[in-house]
């Protein structure tokens, strides 16, 4: 099993006026992260997947604890699991660190979906996409 890893600043405008991450940016954050495992382990930039206007990978649900604070100026190592991978759906684990101390912990669960007029309608994600994403699959 691998894990998708990638680097970030905490930037001022992640920051609230206490200096540390206003927690709805750890969501950005992860989508970040996300659309970046996408481009780079999966080989299928969002680009690609919208530019059809037919194909979305909407959030279905998403939980986050943060055990402790981040603060302007600190780097976090993000890291991104698969831990579970259904037929037209899979869900994520997402953890970020600084100097080794967890930040964030965070489960999230997408839908490979496909739009029918104004409906998106999961559908069954391609074998070679699951394929990619069976690499970063966590042993249960």
């Amino acid at each position: 099993m691998a894990l998708f890893h990638m680097a970030r600043r905490v930037r001022f405008a992640d920051t609230d006026p206490a200096g540390i991450i206003y927690f709805p940016r750890y969501f950005v954050m992860t989508n970040d992260l996300v659309e970046e495992w996408f481009a780079d382990a999966l080989e299928l930039p969002y680009r690609k997947i919208f530019e059809e206007g037919v194909r979305a990978v909407p959030l279905l649900n998403v939980a986050a604890t943060f055990p402790a604070p981040s603060r302007l100026g600190d780097m976090l190592d993000f890291t991104l699991a698969v831990s579970r991978l259904g037929g037209k759906s899979f869900s994520l684990k997402i953890k970020a660190d600084c100097a080794g101390e967890a930040r964030l912990d965070s489960d999230q669960a997408s839908a490979w979906t496909r739009r029918d007029g104004g409906t998106l309608r999961a559908e069954a994600i391609p074998p070679e996409v699951r394929a990619r994403m069976q690499r970063f699959l966590v042993d249960s």
